[in-house]
């Protein structure tokens, strides 16, 4: 009988403390998929790719949908159309328009000036659809996405193989400690 450690329940998304614990929680749900590292980072990478892009909260389902097609694992996928929230969707939102504002040669100062002139989500749309903000939005989406995908594909894959290597070591010394005890 294999034994698991036990799974670590979030009370609260409040505090640093619950959110170490709830990133540990996303680390423990994700390194014991019964799948190849490589298949879960690529989930993984998949579903950031889903969640950075505005699918206005149809990743998931989206995630679900590609992820069997390009082999890749789908809790994975899931877990990783997460990575954009209400709490990171500004920033998401704020660093894909300046690096493409920053790709396309505008100043940076103006490039702040106009990110701290949107005060809320619906003048930020408001202004993407009215004024020259789409282009570098979009530019610099694909910019945060790809850049995102490639971090959580490699941190994710590594992340994986470390605890499976650590699981395994720590397996190979309780059967030594038991055999001695035998």
């Amino acid at each position: 009988m294999v034994r698991r450690a036990p799974v670590l329940p979030m009370k609260s998304a409040r505090g640093k403390r619950d959110c170490r614990r709830w990133l540990k929680y996303q680390h423990v749900k994700l390194s014991r998929l019964n799948d190849t590292p490589e298949k879960v980072a690529g989930g993984l990478a998949v579903g950031v790719i889903l969640g950075i892009l505005p699918t206005f909260g149809l990743g998931v389902i989206i995630a679900v949908f590609i992820a069997g097609p390009l082999k890749v694992n789908k809790a994975a996928a899931i877990i990783g159309t997460f990575v954009m929230n209400p709490w990171t969707s500004p920033f998401f939102w704020g660093l894909s328009y300046l690096a493409g504002s920053l790709a396309l040669g505008y100043s940076l100062p103006e490039t702040i000036a106009v990110i701290k002139m949107l005060k809320t989500h619906g003048d930020l749309w408001e202004n993407i659809l009215a004024q020259r903000l789409l282009l570098p939005y979009v530019i610099g989406n694909a910019i945060v996405m790809a850049s995102a995908a490639a971090c959580f594909y490699v941190g994710g894959l590594y992340g994986v193989k470390a605890y499976r290597a650590a699981k395994k070591k720590r397996l190979i010394k309780k059967r030594a400690h038991n055999r001695m005890q035998a």
